[in-house]
């Protein structure tokens, strides 16, 4: 069981921000069955500000919310025919992991869609053959198998869930569900799905099964690296081929927010060295670490001023909230904090890498910049010049959702933007010497269509990038930044050109139908680590159709100007639907033997 050290521990806050610009939404029917009747939805718009986003970009709100539905099934690896895959498509399997499980056996649903169970969706490619291997399954963690046993809820989330059982059953109930729903990494022979709130989960890449056998509790240490937390943000270094990542957790009996440094290799997913050193930061105050970006000598963060708001503490102790509502970023702070830690760190002794303060240590590397907040960091490099330049998404102010009492899941909120500033994304170059930005390179804004998800190859990351692909809204908006209530879902995605923002490319989907994060892959012979091969990708995302409870799987080809725009050379209906998904990859060359593992 989780420790309390642990509850306010992560950047689960963050997670909560995203969760009402991009996932909230209208209300579904009572909830009676596994998978509820599509625009059944009592929500009401009446209320919404006739500039908002929702309004003038024309989404169907009552689709938006009725994709918060369960996954009816789980399938095993299962051949789908794909006479037009395109032959230069890589031989590999696309993973997404995400919240799909919104309303227990019983009809109890969740209060906050991050309080879901986490599923494993995954597609194998083989373009000789057009075929594809799907399947999909819930990751069994020790709470999803508790709450399949009982039939209702065993313990609660950290977003609001209760248990099953009332206020008193609830009351001073510290622990709480690792629920595995946030991102997925394959390394080797094994598949890790991340959770920040806890230890990844390991599984097998095939049969998406616990590593031990069906019923078995795989979370994982890592040999003993982890001790409490992982973040569901990991980096990938190509150069290294490491994924570092970070784990954080408040001491609320020290008033101490650690945050701890790990890497990895990327084909084991184990420390290299039998005895890592693992840098050790504390703050005397926390702080909402969701994300960060990775250059090839620093690991930055984005800190702002966070603080313990009291009166939500005690809430959530006595079963009337959500931990993570406990957690207050001040709006009213004139400035937010890069931090820049050095890798080098990785190479000293553990003794001088313990308990390192934050912001009072000549090795660290602390830039006031404009005040801001951010959950999601496209990429990170060290220019030719020594500066280090990175793309970020970001909000004025953020509102969070966590008021729950009334026993209503979130998406019930008759308007679930009223209170949301709108996001841009933005290019940052930082001068290392001054501290400061570089002269003359104000910060940039790249696009302010509501980005979110921001990705790229994974094979250019830490490396200097032009090509950025976010998701986005399904029309340009006209907001002021500054506005709440200007926040709204996504209905498109987007190739940002960083250098020529001019350039940029959408494309919209129907009002009803709403994309996940972007997964870029390379074309066979394509090297995207080259500046002039970057874009010779192809981009896979999963679209919710909310109105029909249907989910497609649509592949774009986005190399060269005006390619995106084309839409997707390839678009098919997936054979089971799939609700909102968070985080997903592309493991090219990981392949099984089609014939052997067909339909049971």
């Amino acid at each position: 069981m989780p420790s309390y050290n642990a509850f306010i521990l992560t950047s689960f806050l963050t997670q909560a921000i995203y969760f009402i610009h991009y996932h909230s939404a209208s209300a579904l029917s009572t909830p009676t069955s596994p998978l509820k009747t599509p625009n059944s939805s009592s929500h009401k718009s009446s209320n919404v500000n006739p500039k908002s986003p929702i309004v003038t970009t024309g989404v169907d709100i009552q689709a938006w919310g009725n994709a918060f539905n369960n996954c009816p099934k789980e399938l095993p690896p299962t051949i789908v025919p794909l006479p037009d895959l395109p032959s230069d498509f890589p031989t590999g399997t696309y993973y997404r992991n995400g919240h799909a499980r919104f309303y227990a056996d019983d009809g109890t649903p969740v209060l906050h869609p991050f309080d879901a169970d986490g599923m494993i969706v995954a597609m194998t490619f083989d373009s000789t053959t057009k075929q594809m291997l799907f399947r999909n399954r819930f990751v069994e963690s020790e709470g999803y198998l508790a709450d399949k046993a009982t039939g209702g809820m065993s313990e609660r989330g950290l977003f609001g869930t209760m248990k099953t059982g009332g206020l008193l059953n609830n009351a001073f109930r510290m622990g709480y569900k690792h629920v595995a729903n946030t991102n997925v990494i394959h390394a080797g022979d094994d598949l890790y799905a991340l959770w920040e709130g806890g230890k990844p989960y390991v599984l097998d890449p095939l049969t998406l099964r616990n590593k031990g056998g069906p019923g078995k509790v795989g979370m994982t240490d890592l040999n003993g690296l982890v001790d409490e937390n992982f973040s569901a943000h990991p980096r990938y270094d190509p150069v290294r081929k490491t994924y570092v990542n970070f784990g954080s957790v408040f001491n609320p009996i020290k008033s101490e927010f650690k945050v701890s440094l790990y890497e990895v290799d990327a084909e084991t997913f184990r420390s290299r060295n039998p005895s890592p050193t693992i840098p050790n930061f504390v703050l005397g105050a926390p702080a909402l670490l969701h994300d960060f970006i990775l250059t090839e000598n620093y690991c930055i963060f984005n800190i702002n001023d966070t603080k313990i708001n009291t009166a939500a503490a005690i809430k959530a102790m006595l079963g009337l909230g959500g931990f993570a509502g406990s957690l207050e970023v001040n709006d009213s702070a004139e400035t937010t904090n890069i931090v820049l830690i050095p890798r080098s760190l990785f190479n000293e002794e553990q003794s001088s890498v313990d308990s390192i303060n934050l912001f009072d240590d000549e090795r660290i590397i602390v830039m006031p910049i404009d005040r801001h907040f951010n959950f999601h960091y496209a990429n990170a490099y060290e220019d030719d010049d020594g500066s280090v330049v990175f793309d970020t998404v970001q909000i004025d102010g953020m509102e969070l959702a966590t008021d729950n009492n009334d026993g209503k899941p979130i998406w019930l909120k008759e308007n679930p933007f009223d209170a949301v500033a709108p996001s841009r994304m933005v290019r940052y170059k930082l001068d290392l010497q001054l501290k400061t930005l570089a002269i003359g390179t104000p910060p940039s804004v790249l696009t302010s269509r509501l980005p979110e998800f921001p990705s790229i190859p994974r094979d250019v990351s830490i490396r200097k990038h032009r090509y950025v692909y976010p998701v986005t809204a399904r029309k340009k908006v006209d907001v002021n930044p500054k506005e709440r209530g200007m926040g709204g879902p996504v209905g498109g995605i987007a190739k940002i050109d960083a250098i020529d923002p001019s350039n940029n490319e959408y494309f919209s989907f129907e009002p009803y139908e709403f994309p996940s994060e972007c997964v870029l892959c390379p074309k066979i012979g394509k090297v995207v680590s080259k500046p002039e091969e970057e874009d010779g990708c192809y981009l896979l995302l999963n679209i919710v159709n909310g109105r029909d409870l249907t989910t497609d799987l649509a592949i774009f080809d986005v190399e060269g100007k005006g390619a995106l725009e084309k839409g997707p050379v390839l678009r098919f209906q997936l054979p089971v639907f799939v609700p909102h998904m968070l985080h997903g990859c592309f493991s090219e060359g990981v392949t099984f033997d089609f014939d052997a593992v067909s339909t049971e």
